[in-house]
């Protein structure tokens, strides 16, 4: 008998994506599944191999930047007396 292959899903991620661009890359791509602020280590932990990344703007091959995004949102939160930033 013959042994089946896992598929596994191939996730479009959409990276930066603040104005109108976001509907073209909706027409170009189809609808994300994960939309990502900014392109930092939580972002690109998310990407699997054969994974589709879609930036709104650089290069396809940027290097994504430390954690800064979340961290920004940890200091804010701590910084007006909260333990963990808002929904």
């Amino acid at each position: 008998m013959a042994q089946r292959e896992t598929l596994k899903a191939r996730l479009v991620h959409f990276v930066g994506f603040r104005d109108d661009r976001y509907w073209n890359a909706v027409r170009a791509f189809g609808p994300p599944d994960m939309v990502h602020e900014a392109w930092d280590r939580y972002a690109a932990d998310d990407v699997a191999p054969g994974d589709l990344v879609v930036f709104a703007e650089g290069a396809a091959n940027q290097e994504p930047r430390s954690f800064t995004v979340e961290a920004a949102r940890s200091r804010a939160a701590r910084a007006a007396g909260r333990s963990a930033p808002p929904d």
